[in-house]
């Protein structure tokens, strides 16, 4: 199952950061061999060279890439994100990447449904521009607990829900999901988000439409080696890695009910 992939280990240095919501910073970075190579899905592990404190890398999915340089979504609410946001232009850290197996490619003429919730909204960018690349039609949307956690990036229009009501649709992405379904079907769904999210989008939807989950999990390594990212097989007492087999799952590939880490 596990994917074949090119990566590299690359210093990358910081063209821009802007700061797009509450805690919620975008950052560029130049990094040219692994913007060559990432595909929608994928991640890379970020460190911070000489670093002790934090002293673990920690993955992010890419957002975007343009040119020679790929862009980081991140919420700043640990150590680790806090410092991400404070890097000025020219500092630089380590990537390595590209990483995991991303979501697969779509055929001219389907429809697919993005489905994002939290730091999930990273993939919006580089997935859609995935899908006008195959002529692929689409629909985002896009859940928050409220309208200062919703991103909207540019060219990109989403249809919303909040938790609050502040703005969208009052409840849960997938509720909103959920009040559409009875009268329009996709031929694909890519989820990402929260677990107790995703375990939604496959108990409502991996029945009907081939649906494709990027699961969220903590990794040290990145690469499988440390073993500390399980996500379990559908009826099986054995699990996945969320690194190298994922992060992106078939829903009918996993267990979220006895996941190490459901919610």
């Amino acid at each position: 199952m596990t994917l074949p992939i090119e990566r590299f280990v690359e210093l990358s240095s910081v063209e821009e950061t802007k700061r797009l919501g509450e805690r919620i910073f975008i950052t560029k970075f130049q990094s040219p061999r692994i913007a060559a190579k990432v595909s929608a899905g994928q991640f890379v592990m970020l460190s911070f060279g000489n670093m002790l404190d934090p002293f673990l890398p920690r993955a992010f999915s890419v957002c975007d890439v343009v040119g020679e340089s790929l862009s980081l979504f991140y919420v700043a609410v640990g150590k680790g994100t806090s410092l991400l946001s404070e890097l000025e232009i020219g500092d630089s850290v380590m990537l390595n990447g590209p990483l995991g197996r991303g979501f697969p490619e779509a055929t001219s003429g389907e429809t697919v449904w993005i489905i994002v919730g939290g730091s999930g909204m990273a993939i919006i960018p580089i997935v859609t521009k995935s899908l006008n690349r195959s002529d692929t039609k689409y629909k985002v949307f896009a859940g928050a607990r409220n309208a200062r956690q919703l991103v909207h990036f540019d060219l990109v229009s989403s249809v919303d829900a909040t938790d609050d009501g502040s703005t969208g649709y009052h409840g849960t992405v997938v509720d909103l999901v959920k009040s559409l379904a009875p009268k329009e079907i996709p031929n694909k769904i890519f989820a990402c988000g929260p677990t107790p999210m995703l375990a939604n989008v496959q108990k409502d939807f991996g029945s009907m439409v081939p649906t494709y989950l990027s699961v969220e999990a903590p990794m040290a390594c990145g690469m499988g080696f440390c073993q500390g990212c399980p996500v379990k097989k559908k009826g099986s007492s054995e699990c996945y890695l969320a690194c190298k087999d994922g992060p992106v799952f078939r829903s009918d590939e996993i267990d979220f009910g006895r996941s190490s880490h459901s919610k």
